[in-house]
């Protein structure tokens, strides 16, 4: 892959990265380990019923604590405790969409939430999914064959590129945008159709996603949060609003892998 090749490819990331989310804090890294994976899961159908909030009980995934009881929880308890919870985890994942000026892009994150250890997957309209991994202070680009195709011109190069990562320098790192786990929530979280459900006083509806009991929180203009009906705050899901479009799942609160630089066969040489 030459020098101009590699450059395409940065600056169609570039426009991805100007159509998400930005920023990052401080935190400590995850304690898993394992290899970066390529594939993207399907998003979970939730359901919104009108039973009785479920009894307290241990969650599996949980990001922070909190003594709301699940059989009194009010819609401002439940915001209050879901976003403490989530601000001040050290890792997670989140999967789903983002809507950018018109675009849809497809995202994959996970790794510590101020994305010093992580890998982000960026699919575009046209189908190609992009690569960003981040180890310490080095990063790397990789992509699906459909995304290097678009990027070489040519289908055997972009074939041979499949599997294949470049690594790239700060200035392009920062040129190709942050998307971490803490900008994700940091901008949901900010948004007023979200903020104000914090006063919020009536009791909270409850529902589930992928099974596990949680309570539904609507917000103006379809904003919508899904959080573990247990007392945890753990957020489950957040959707919208219509102004910032969005559908995004959080799991591996806590628990997100541990990436490593690609294997040094894999590095392709720009020299």
């Amino acid at each position: 892959m030459s020098r101009t090749q590699h450059r395409r490819a940065l600056g169609a990331l570039a426009v991805c990265a100007a159509l998400a989310l930005t920023g990052c804090s401080d935190e400590k890294a995850p304690t898993s380990s394992t290899p970066p994976a390529t594939a993207t899961p399907a998003l979970p159908t939730p359901t919104v019923t009108t039973e009785p909030p479920p009894p307290s009980s241990s969650a599996s995934s949980t990001p922070g604590s909190s003594a709301t009881a699940a059989t009194s929880a009010t819609v401002g308890e439940v915001y209050r405790d879901a976003r403490t919870a989530a601000l001040s985890a050290g890792s997670g994942h989140a999967v789903g969409t983002q809507t950018r000026d018109g675009r849809t892009l497809r995202i994959d994150v996970e790794g510590v939430a101020n994305g010093s250890n992580q890998t982000v997957f960026i699919t575009t309209p046209t189908g190609g999914t992009a690569e960003v991994m981040t180890v310490g202070n080095r990063y790397w680009l990789g992509g699906d064959e459909a995304f290097w195709v678009e990027q070489t011109g040519d289908p055997k190069a972009g074939a041979d590129m499949v599997g294949r990562y470049v690594e790239i320098g700060e200035s392009d790192a920062t040129e190709l945008g942050s998307f971490t786990l803490r900008s994700i929530l940091t901008e949901k979280f900010g948004l007023a159709e979200f903020s104000a459900l914090e006063t919020n006083t009536s009791a909270a509806a409850t529902g589930s996603v992928r099974g596990q009991a949680a309570y539904v929180l609507t917000g103006q203009s379809g904003a919508r949060l899904w959080v573990a009906a247990d007392g945890s705050g753990t957020l489950l899901r957040a959707v919208g609003p219509k102004s910032a479009p969005s559908d995004l799942t959080f799991t591996d609160w806590e628990r997100a892998k541990t990436f490593r630089q690609p294997p040094a066969d894999t590095i392709v040489d720009e020299g």
